[in-house]
């Protein structure tokens, strides 16, 4: 009871406040009886609303929530499937498309396609340049066409430029060398060097010792061999065929400096037997020539006369030529006047086959009107005194002349 008696207290005070209030506003505004009775039924309306709202209280509420979890199922085993996929590719090929195309060359001998006189390095190359020279300068005046010098590091370096360049060259090869460039490339000999001694060939000989026992060439077998030069075709390695040909093996092979310490060799016993250059004696009268295969390479020992040296210097039987007698002109005669009884102590077992002296050649295509010109000026040149300044000079090649070479 008490509480509600304190609660209409209150009330009673708060409209006594407000009407206090109202009656101290409206002197103080005066304001007319309407207009407070308006003011005041505003008032009223905002009074109960503020009365009327609700108070908020937030209350926090733990709540207990039952979900249904579906137990996970165990996971199914995942096999792997290969799959093979075929793949058809269709390979593109590019074929290379060749295209020729013709370049018109100069004629041969021009200016801008000389004539290539290639030479082997048998000498100096300034000897041979001094000496070649006026060879090319005859050639180019005689037929209007260019020629150049060519001088070259080894023999199969000029077989291996003839045979790259078969219309443009000529060349000067030795016996072995035109061999290996007919079986390379098919070059054409053309003309055969002529020697002082009037022979375009050359051939070895044999030669041993008379009371030696050796009579032929199986007798040769295990036999020492005393030689100069093992790269020399008639002294060496056309022998050496034939011993091989023949069957038989030689024993030693003994190499010496000069062909005068060589005969000294053969006639002091040091050796078994020797190889060196033939050539063949001048025969009486000089009416006829020494015939290869047909005479005796001793063909002077049936006059039964031993060699002797002539006032001028020559090894002769029976006298000189011009009176009927043999001129003697083998390796033999380098130790004459040493050792007089060379011949009579040593004698020729066989000769070598023959071997052709260098060659003027040219090459396999090259023009064949061309190559009939220059046949022909060489041979006058090499006939001629200008030569001597050239092909024929003792330091070059030392020929005599050149003449047209046959089968």
């Amino acid at each position: 009871m008490r509480k509600k008696g304190t609660q209409r207290d209150t009330e009673q005070g708060n409209r006594e406040v407000a009407q206090g209030f109202i009656e101290k506003t409206l002197k103080t505004l005066r304001v007319s009886p309407r207009v407070l009775c308006v003011t005041l039924c505003n008032l009223f309306l905002l009074l109960l609303l503020a009365a009327c709202q609700p108070n908020v209280a937030y209350v926090e509420v733990t709540r207990e929530v039952f979900v249904d979890v579906p137990t996970p199922q165990p996971a199914e085993a995942v096999t792997p499937i290969y799959v093979t996929r075929v793949v058809i590719e269709e390979a593109m090929q590019i074929v290379p498309e060749e295209v020729v195309i013709e370049v018109t060359k100069a004629p041969v001998g021009t200016e801008s396609r000389p004539v290539q006189l290639l030479f082997a390095p048998v000498v100096n190359t300034s000897v041979i340049t001094a000496r070649a020279q006026p060879l090319a300068d005859a050639l180019t005046a005689a037929t209007g066409r260019a020629f150049e010098i060519g001088i070259l590091d080894s023999e199969q370096t000029v077989i291996d430029l003839m045979c790259a360049a078969p219309q443009d060259t000529i060349a000067i090869l030795s016996a072995a060398d035109l061999a290996q460039a007919e079986a390379q490339c098919g070059v054409q000999p053309g003309l055969v060097a002529v020697r002082p001694d009037g022979l375009t060939w050359q051939v070895g000989m044999i030669t041993a010792r008379r009371d030696s026992g050796i009579e032929t060439l199986e007798d040769l077998a295990g036999k020492s061999w005393g030689v100069v030069d093992t790269s020399s075709v008639p002294e060496f390695t056309s022998i050496q065929t034939m011993l091989a040909d023949a069957g038989v093996e030689p024993g030693e092979i003994i190499e010496f400096d000069t062909t005068s310490s060589l005969m000294l060799a053969l006639y002091n016993g040091e050796v078994d037997f020797v190889t060196a250059a033939y050539t063949p004696p001048i025969m009486p009268y000089e009416e006829r020539l020494w015939v290869y295969g047909e005479d005796d390479p001793e063909i002077w020992r049936r006059l039964g006369v031993p060699p002797s040296r002539s006032p001028i210097g020559y090894v002769i039987v029976w006298g000189e030529v011009e009176f009927g007698g043999y001129r003697l002109r083998d390796a033999r005669a380098s130790i004459f006047d040493t050792q007089p009884e060379i011949y009579n102590q040593t004698k020729i077992i066989a000769l070598s086959p023959q071997i052709p002296n260098d060659t003027v050649t040219f090459g396999a295509e090259f023009p064949l009107g061309l190559a009939r010109e220059v046949t022909a000026v060489l041979s006058q040149f090499a006939a001629s005194e200008a030569c001597v300044n050239s092909l024929c000079s003792t330091d070059f090649y030392g020929w005599a002349g050149l003449e047209a070479i046959g089968e």
